[in-house]
């Protein structure tokens, strides 16, 4: 998503860094590239972070509370939140908002 990914995820000092926090950081890069996504990508990401009560991020994030997630969604959406999960997942591990895998 982006040429020059930061070697850590911002301003987050003295505390994990939770999913509000990242998914705002996410939809503002992803708008400042596609401004046409913004209200479909944040109100998809505001769902999911109420759904998931604004968890810590962690090595088991993505976890099985997606999927759950996912099938809550509407048959027809179902196909474009999968989408902008996984490309909010790479943005992630990219940006260094979640700890590497081991």
């Amino acid at each position: 998503m982006t040429l020059w990914p930061r070697s850590s995820a911002p301003w987050i000092v003295g505390r994990p860094a939770r999913f509000s926090d990242a998914a705002e950081d996410f939809v503002n890069e992803l708008t400042r590239q596609q401004p046409w996504r913004k209200a479909r990508c944040e109100a998809r990401l505001e769902a999911l972070g109420e759904s998931l009560g604004d968890p810590a991020l962690g090595t088991e994030f993505p976890d099985a509370r997606l999927e759950a997630w996912l099938d809550t969604c509407p048959e027809s959406e179902r196909a474009g939140a999968r989408a902008l999960l996984k490309e909010f997942e790479i943005y992630l591990r990219e940006w260094d908002w979640l700890p590497p895998r081991l």
